[in-house]
């Protein structure tokens, strides 16, 4: 018996961490190409010192000093899941978006995997949070992130874009003044 695969060359193989978000009949696994990947960060809440906070209603993270903004995965694809608030444990992976990055509160991580990343279709191409699918090794198949999409929908900017926005605001304000 000869049994020949033929791979098409548009597929990749990535290294990618596997993450599960969401509850019930909306969980859903869900892969993030360790490329964009900065470290993985587990948050007690009970812990006095080392807990989330929020800022003018935002939910942020102190990483060494520096402030890190939060996206909640199950936010953003409306998975559904506990609030933040009432979390005991949390799981963020702090992504790297090109020039900044943003923490990614996800429900469990579960292992790293070589993934053969498919290309969505046309139809779902307007779906910006989503770069791809996989089949994962037990059959069940994964959505693959996109780390800049998920920023985008999450309305995350990086300071130096903020500041240029303020100061296009202020010279715009000072041009109506005049």
């Amino acid at each position: 018996t000869t049994i020949r695969l033929k791979i098409p060359l548009t597929l990749a193989i990535v290294p990618a961490l596997i993450v599960h978000s969401g509850s019930g009949n909306t969980m859903g696994r869900f892969a993030i190409p360790q490329v964009k990947l900065v470290e993985l960060v587990r948050v007690d809440q009970a812990s006095k010192e080392n807990k989330i906070e929020w800022l003018q209603g935002v939910p942020v993270y102190r990483l060494r000093g520096n402030i890190l903004p939060l996206v909640d995965l199950n936010g953003v694809l409306g998975l559904g899941g506990d609030p933040l608030e009432e979390k005991a444990i949390v799981n963020i992976a702090v992504l790297n978006a090109d020039t900044f990055q943003f923490g990614l509160i996800v429900d469990e991580i579960q292992d790293t995997a070589d993934i053969v990343v498919k290309p969505l279709s046309r139809l779902l191409k307007s779906l910006n949070v989503y770069s791809g699918a996989t089949i994962l090794g037990d059959g069940s198949v994964a959505l693959i992130l996109d780390v800049i999409g998920l920023a985008k929908v999450a309305n995350l900017r990086n300071d130096s874009e903020q500041d240029r926005s303020k100061s296009v605001h202020a010279v715009g304000a000072r041009g109506e003044k005049d």
